[in-house]
């Protein structure tokens, strides 16, 4: 049985990352380690990143994480390799995502408060739309079969990605007893400009792809899933997220869904993104020793 996987991280800054090496430490300390893993840094678009990096592994499987994903438990790819062999109707599996036992008080209220930035640990697989880039896993020939990432939008890529798996015919799965930690920044200015930036990601895919703009849950899916939503219908949800934080005295919860509407309408009215994706100039790919693993690292030069 090949149960041999590789990791894709991709990193649009390496200079200065703070966080890639405690991650790399953490792959290298699990029971089931990757053959492989890649990190593509230098390009913008997080979606060619990780088709680059999938067309270089030589895998079974081929899983992602970010940059900034926290990962404790030794057997977390054990898990997640295991549960995908033992079970063939799942396109894609995914880790729960917990609140940092070091995270600061603002970091865990924001977590609680803000929806999708935390799941608890599942006893049983169940379908959800919690799996995300922070931690999820295919089968390469999969991956490549379902067409891969979408280069097309600036962010966004996990409601495509489930969504293409879904039309293929297989589930969306979190695994149990799995996990990893994904923090919110530390200042409520930078989680501000963080959901402005997801916002104008949202407000580029309404205007040119408004196709890909697609439903999210609370992660509860039993199975069934709301696709799409009208303009009107979604537009009219956020006036009342808005309201309803306040409302309720979760002002960070209020901070974030008004900075998320200004990036929207900002980039849709003045977008500053464009369709013409940055062109590759070139990639330059080095190994990096000391690590249980072939760690390669593939630079990307965009043209100017």
């Amino acid at each position: 049985m090949n149960s041999d996987y590789s990791i894709i991280i991709p990193v649009f800054k390496l200079a200065g990352n703070k966080y890639i090496n405690q991650l790399l430490q953490s792959i290298a300390e699990q029971a089931h380690r990757p053959l492989e893993v890649h990190i593509v840094s230098g390009d913008s678009r997080q979606g060619r990143s990780i088709n680059y990096g999938a067309s270089v592994s030589k895998t079974k499987y081929i899983a992602t994480l970010d940059d900034d994903s926290i990962i404790d438990d030794a057997s977390l790819f054990e898990k997640l390799v295991k549960a995908m062999e033992s079970d063939t109707t799942i396109g894609i599996g995914g880790a729960s995502c917990l609140i940092p036992g070091d995270a600061s008080p603002l970091q865990k209220k924001a977590m609680r408060e803000i929806p999708r930035r935390f799941f608890p640990v599942q006893k049983n697989n169940i379908d959800s739309d919690m799996v995300q880039h922070p931690c999820l896993i295919m089968e390469r020939e999969y991956f490549n079969r379902i067409g891969g990432e979408d280069e097309s939008l600036v962010r966004g890529l996990d409601p495509v990605l489930r969504k293409k798996s879904r039309d293929a015919g297989k589930r969306v799965v979190i695994i149990a007893d799995t996990w990893v930690y994904h923090a919110l920044p530390s200042s409520i200015w930078e989680i501000m400009k963080m959901y402005y930036r997801n916002g104008r990601g949202s407000g580029f895919a309404l205007k040119y792809y408004p196709e890909k703009i697609l439903e999210l849950t609370d992660g509860y899916d039993k199975g069934s899933f709301v696709e799409k939503r009208p303009v009107s219908y979604r537009f009219i949800r956020r006036v009342i997220y808005v309201l309803t934080s306040l409302m309720n005295f979760k002002f960070i919860r209020f901070l974030m869904e008004i900075s998320y509407t200004a990036g929207v309408i900002k980039e849709y009215l003045y977008p500053g993104y464009t369709l013409k994706k940055p062109e590759i100039d070139g990639i330059s790919t080095s190994e990096k020793a000391g690590y249980p693993f072939k760690c390669i690292l593939h630079e990307v030069k965009l043209r100017k």
